[in-house]
């Protein structure tokens, strides 16, 4: 043995023996994550926690509505185009009008107040049965998208409750009207479906009692009602 260097002494065997022996005797704790020893800050770090999982929870529930709205312009939009519309700023207004209550395209226009049928539309409970109504009336689809374009919040309008109602009265007595004459009243002025049934009724007695002929009262619905 070289001078100088120094050179543990080697355990006795009982050293080594007992040392294995309080080895294999020690409790094998898994591994845990430090605890506060503190209590008080325990609470706090454990309020904190809390904060967080709320505030996830919150803004996943913020942000599904969001998203699911999202989708649904897109699918209006991609509908929309399917009809013809490809300006994708005016299908921008129409979905605008037709989908947000508080839709500031509706607030600027003056001759079309904020509409309170907005709402979410789906493609195929609200937009395709739309469409549908309107060609079985008589219009064709380049009418329909025109008269989209010109009163976007006829997409909104529901067809059992507006337009079934709207069309019947054109047909009954005593404008009776034919399916091609209320294509055209509608293609000519489509702002005449956002009039409620019991209104447009009025309105009309009330020309035909002045001395107006049906097909000046049929006239002034496509233009000036």
């Amino acid at each position: 043995m070289s001078a100088g260097l120094f050179h543990p002494a080697p355990l006795p065997e009982r050293s080594a023996a007992n040392v294995r022996r309080i080895a294999q005797a020690a409790p094998q704790r898994p591994w845990q994550p430090s605890q506060h020893r503190c209590p008080a800050r325990r609470r706090r770090c454990q309020a904190a926690a809390q904060r967080d999982d709320v505030g996830r929870l919150l803004r996943d529930a913020l942000q599904q509505p969001a998203q699911g709205q999202n989708l649904a312009y897109l699918a209006a939009g991609n509908f929309l185009q399917g009809l013809g519309i490809d300006n994708q700023t005016e299908i921008n207004r129409v979905l605008d009008v037709a989908m947000n209550p508080n839709s500031l395209w509706a607030r600027n226009n003056r001759k079309q107040p904020t509409n309170p049928h907005a709402r979410p539309l789906s493609v195929d409970d609200d937009l395709k049965p739309l469409v549908e109504f309107l060609q079985a009336a008589g219009l064709s689809q380049e009418q329909i998208a025109k008269a989209i374009l010109v009163h976007p919040a006829l997409l909104s309008y529901r067809v059992e409750q507006r337009l079934q109602p709207f069309f019947a009265f054109l047909a009954e007595q005593p404008l009776a009207l034919s399916r091609d004459e209320a294509a055209v009243v509608v293609q000519r002025r489509p702002s005449i479906l956002g009039v409620e049934v019991a209104g447009l009724r009025r309105m009309v007695a009330f020309l035909l009692e002045s001395g107006n002929s049906r097909e000046q009262v049929i006239e002034l619905m496509a233009t000036t009602l």
